[in-house]
């Protein structure tokens, strides 16, 4: 494809391609005019003034171009690349820029000459266009409020055809305003559609006409907007050529610099490994020269104190002194005196002289080694151990001196004051600058062994009286101990002032040891400081020396002295030191749990200040990068050592505790019930030995187990209700174990904590799981199983032998029928005993109670939880059982009583005659015709409705209302039954006698429905008083309904069933005659039976049992 080729393609698809693409509709006029770039005085585009962001990234320079329009770029070509300056790049290549503008110039004005088509046009004649656009768009710009108020402007005073002219006149401008400005506001397309048509009105013609004429002017537009388009792309295209020739200048100068780049970084690789092998080359040689000084020192030295050996040897063969050494070194002899160098003598040159004796005893030591092995002259050998001597001697006195200078500085005592050098200095302050020089000294001896012992010695004896003191102190309290009263707060006031002590010693301590015994910081320049001196770990090693000795100390320790102080506790050999004991133990726990953590806090962050301090240079050597790894050995070391510490400390103290805690609470709940009185039943001799056993056992913590001790049962039977009640069952005595479990929990929790710690999880769970198992063990099996027992034992079953004397004085307290009201509130309170044994100990979904449920649930063992609640769910599974055997018994009670007055008491007020009505043989109810009726129930039966009454106070009272309706429901059976075997068995009804039992009937029923909710025995009961009631030739009706079918489901025989019916029937007075000296059945009876069809069931042996009230149940729960 040929260069104008491609143009005339660039104009027909790119149309405004150096337009910027911000507006809505594509590309503005307004736009294309600003982007236009501006000539230069030649002629050419400036392309300093083009904007390069218009040039679209995705339209690079063809490849591929014919001769004639590829850039040929001459002059960058000539130049140097390796020579020729960035301003000589761009100067060329803008020459290659103007070179290529002119060449494609001339080529399009040939082009232009030689073709006739309309798109041929010259760069002149494009440049003409462009200038008489913008003018044009300028002018539009100017008049656009004009063009847009005429535009909605009515045409008026002129003729049609004018208005028509001058309406188009005015669309056309708006049409041009469009075009040339579409920035402009207040105008579109649509709206100049509906201008153009608002004037044509209906007429086609007219309307022809206008839009022939809009026609012409939008193609003048087009073609004009087409050959603005083109030249844009003409101008984007020499825009382009122009940016890829500049761009190759800036490539050019990019490669030279790369490569310039290249071979530096190669000429830095090659001259810095030389000078880093030169460097190595230095530092070894600065070494050996380093160890050839050294060792020329040391042969000196080594000279110097052989030559004074020999003189001190000479003097005494010739009968003089020995050389005073310690003398000399402590300086008691002036300095003019001394025979020995001022390097040993003055106190200035400790350091020099420390270490000086160390490289010569370090020679000393090597005479055994294969090395020194050849030393086989005498003479020589003799004049070694010489001087060797001397070296010790001279050793041992400077290293005394140096103690007792170190002891002097410390006793004299001073405040603590690191914040600077100088700060050392001052008066009342502790000169720590010098203790740190004379602990560097030391440390050339045994590595400062004898400085660390001597001062942990002065700061026990110094900081801590009361531990070095403290045991005397209670040897001679030992006679005040036979004092009755243990004075409880001044021991943990005590305690207190002892942890507190010892924490802030060892935290001001540590301080001191951290600036006293490290390694000061190096300084640029001194090359004399040996690193070995000390090393950073020194410091941990002392401070771990001094806690060893403040705490583990087996004399004068802390836990010495927490021994002494638990140990005089027990010598009082009561309950009362032990239950003070037990808050010592939690004193104990609670200081030494804050103490080891504040100097784990101390021992990280106080220890080893100055490392910090140093340079980054220094920071990053390999020497101080070792020390920095010992360093951190160290402070775990330590830090394990505290924690070791503590975990023996609490594990001899948890021991003991749990120990106590278990036996003291075991012996304060049994001492709450005998306080009161009761007795307490002492354990089986093969129990006994079993526990003893289990004390003896090791290994976990958990190693008592409380004995098994019983209310006696035979007491409590003795003392009887009032006894019980005013004595085991008050409401104080069964809180008060539960006080002292909570008491018991608390402690636990502070000394195991909640799971937190060094394994207290598994430790805290088994705890808490022994003292939760051994409170359900006492207060079951102790204390509420046998009062619940006994609270049974003490009912009897059977009646009185002698009938009740009825009826009973309404307004005199009601008989108990065999239960006392104290036996259904000694329930009551035991049951109230139980709720609070679970809501104070168990205390589950409680969040914040800290009770067994929660505190196990926080440790995460399910172990401990699991069996727990096993415990707990044995504990009222036991508790319900018992207490069910002996509401059973209250039940069986009240019922022989019913039976009782029913049956008793009504017997013998018809055998006394007391009862008028009623036939002595026939029961109560076998009253004769034409008996006179009162209104009120019988005796027996007024008598006991006012009994249960009274008793349903009490046991309302005791029971949860689930438990009321079902005893209450059992007695409804129970009495209805009392009720129907002695009628069907003893009693004869007659019509009269009927209306009685109907009011007697109806009278139990009202009591017996005061609970529970399944009474329907009673309704049947009403229905079957009706065989009483009804004549002979009725009963038909009553037994089988109106349709006389026994099998139609109705009457009595549908509701209670044919033979119950029967059998009721039967109890009639006139259902038997006597005829003769032969008792039989009536007529009425024979005729009623065989019209049924049914057979008598009387006429064999009847069984009871089928009547009665669970009987009807079930057969109603079977039909239905």
């Amino acid at each position: 494809m040929s260069r104008q080729q491609r143009r005339a393609q660039s104009n027909q698809d790119l149309g405004w391609s150096l337009i910027k693409k911000g507006g809505a509709g594509g590309a503005t006029a307004s736009t294309a005019t600003s982007s236009y770039p501006t000539l230069t005085s030649g002629g050419l585009y400036d392309m300093d003034a083009l904007n390069e962001d218009l040039v679209t990234a995705h339209r690079p320079s063809p490849s591929a171009f014919h001769d004639i329009t590829e850039p040929k770029m001459d002059s960058l070509r000539a130049l140097n690349k390796n020579k020729a300056s960035f301003k000589d790049m761009i100067r060329a290549a803008d020459a290659d820029v103007a070179n290529h503008a002119a060449r494609m110039r001339k080529l399009n004005e040939s082009a232009a000459e030689g073709s006739a088509g309309k798109d041929a046009s010259s760069w002149r004649e494009r440049e003409e266009r462009r200038r008489k656009w913008d003018a044009k768009a300028d002018a539009l710009k100017k008049e656009a409020p004009t063009i847009l108020r005429l535009a909605d402007t009515p045409i008026e005073g002129v003729t049609q055809a004018e208005v028509t002219k001058e309406r188009m006149a005015r669309w056309q401008r708006a049409l041009e305003l469009y075009v040339y400005c579409p920035e402009e506001k207040g105008v579109d397309w649509l709206k100049l559609l509906e201008k153009l048509m608002e004037g044509c009105g209906e007429d086609e013609e007219e309307m022809l006409e206008a839009l022939s004429q809009a026609s012409q002017v939008c193609t003048n537009l087009l073609d004009q907007t087409s050959l603005a388009s083109r030249d844009a792309g003409d101008a984007m295209t020499e825009a382009e050529d122009a940016y890829h020739i500049r761009l190759e200048a800036h490539t050019m100068l990019a490669d030279r610099v790369s490569e310039q780049a290249e071979k530096i970084e190669e000429q830095f690789r090659t001259n810095g490994r030389a000078a880093l092998k030169i460097g190595q080359q230095l530092e070894l040689a600065e070494a050996k020269k380093r160890q050839c000084d050294t060792a020329s020192l040391l042969i000196r030295q080594w000279w110097m104190m052989e030559n004074l050996a020999e003189q001190e040897e000479l003097s005494i063969k010739e009968g003089g002194e020995e050389l005073h050494v310690n003398d000399e070194v402590r300086g008691v002899i002036p300095s003019s005196s001394c025979r020995m160098d001022p390097l040993f003598t003055r106190p200035e040159n400790s350091l020099e002289a420390a270490r000086a004796l160390k490289a010569l005893r370090t020679v000393v030591k090597s005479r055994g080694n294969s090395a020194s092995g050849t030393l086989l002259d005498p003479t020589s050998r003799r004049r070694f151990d010489l001087t060797s001597k001397l070296i010790q001697r001279t050793s041992v006195a400077l290293e005394s001196r140096l103690l007792n200078a170190f002891s002097e500085i410390y006793v004299a005592g001073g405040t603590y004051d690191f914040s600077s050098p100088d700060a050392a200095t001052r008066p009342g302050r502790l000169n720590w600058i010098e203790l740190r020089n004379l602990a560097m000294a030391l440390s050339n001896f045994d590595g400062g062994r004898g400085l660390h012992k001597r001062y942990v010695q002065m700061v026990v004896r110094s900081r801590f009286p009361e531990l070095h003191h403290g045991k005397g102190e209670n040897d001679d309290s030992d006679s005040d101990e036979d004092d009755d009263h243990l004075d409880m707060d001044s021991m943990r006031q005590k305690l207190s002032n002892l942890f507190h002590r010892v924490n802030e010693v060892c935290t001001a301590e540590f301080q001191l040891i951290s600036n006293v015994f490290s390694s000061p910081p190096v300084g640029k320049g001194d090359a004399t400081f040996d690193l070995t001196s000390l090393s950073d770990a020194v410091p941990f090693q002392v401070a771990r020396t001094l806690l060893q000795r403040v705490i583990s100390d087996p004399r004068d320790g802390l836990q010495a002295r927490i021994n002494d102080l638990l140990e005089s506790i027990d010598r009082r050999g009561d309950f009362d030191a032990g239950a003070k004991k037990l808050d010592t133990f939690v004193v104990i726990h609670e200081k030494a749990a804050g103490l080891f953590t504040m100097l784990k806090e101390s021992a990280q962050t106080m220890l080893m200040a100055n490392s910090k301090s140093r340079s980054d240079e220094d920071q990053r050597s390999e020497e101080y990068q070792a020390v920095s790894d010992e360093n951190k050995r160290a402070v775990a070391s330590l830090i394990q050592y505290l924690t070791t510490q503590e975990m023996s400390l609490s594990s001899s103290h948890r021991r003991g505790y749990l120990n106590l805690e278990l036996r003291l609470l075991h012996h304060e709940c049994c001492y709450c019930l005998d306080r009161t009185g009761a007795k307490l039943v002492m354990p089986k001799g093969k129990e006994t030995a079993r526990h003893n056993q289990t004390l003896g056992q090791g290994g976990g913590p958990a190693t008592y187990e409380a004995p098994v001790m019983p209310l006696d049962k035979n007491h409590l039977k003795k003392v009887g209700f009032s006894g019980l009640l005013n004595g085991v069952l008050k409401s104080s005595v069964l809180r008060q174990p539960l006080m002292h479990a909570t008491d018991s929990l608390a402690r636990a929790r502070l000394m195991f904590g909640m799971g937190q710690g060094f394994g207290d999880m598994d430790s805290t769970a088994r705890v808490i799981t022994g003292i939760f198992s051994q409170m359900c063990t006492f207060y079951g099996n102790s204390f509420l199983f046998p009062i619940i027992e006994v609270l049974g034992d003490l009912l009897d079953t059977k009646p009185p032998a002698a009938p009740p004397n009825l009826p009973f004085d309404e307004n005199s307290p009601a008989p108990d029928l065999g239960v006392d009201g104290s036996f259904w509130v000694g329930i009551e309170r035991i049951h109230s005993a139980a709720k609070a044994f679970d809501r104070e100990l168990w205390a589950e979904q409680r969040k914040g109670s800290e009770r067994v449920w929660e505190i196990l649930e926080a440790t995460g063992s399910h172990t401990s939880l699991t069996l727990a609640k096993d415990q707990r769910v044995s504990f009222f599974q036991e508790l319900e059982e018992r207490g069910e055997t002996a509401i059973l018994r209250a039940l069986d009670t009240i019922s022989t009583h019913i039976s009782w007055v029913l049956v008793a008491g009504s017997e013998n007020m018809l055998k006394n005659r007391v009862l008028k009505m009623g036939d002595r043989s026939g029961g109560p109810y076998a009253v004769p015709a034409g008996s006179a009726l009162d209104n009120s129930n019988s005796p027996a039966v007024k008598s006991l409705t006012f009994c249960l009454r009274a008793q349903f106070v009490h046991i309302q009272a005791a029971l949860t209302p689930q438990s009321l309706s079902a005893f209450w429901t059992a007695l409804s059976m129970r009495l209805y039954d009392i009720l129907g075997t002695r009628l069907l068995q003893h009693y004869y009804v007659s019509m009269v006698g009927a209306v009685n039992l109907s009011r007697d009937v109806e009278a139990l029923r009202s009591v017996a429905m005061l609970a529970g909710t399944d009474h329907q025995h009673w309704d049947m009961l009403r229905e079957l008083l009706t065989l009483y009631m009804t004549p002979p030739n009725a009963l038909k009706t009553i037994l089988v309904g109106p349709e006389g079918d026994p099998n139609s489901g109705k009457g009595l025989f549908g509701q209670a069933g044919k033979v119950q019916a029967l059998v009721f029937m039967s109890r009639r007075v006139d259902y038997r005659v006597k005829v003769g000296n032969v008792i039989q059945k009536s007529a009425w009876v024979v005729e009623l039976l065989e019209d049924l069809g049914v057979p008598d069931p009387t006429d064999g042996n009847v069984n009871i049992a089928m009547y009665s009230a669970q009987s009807l149940r079930n057969r109603r729960l079977k039909l239905s």
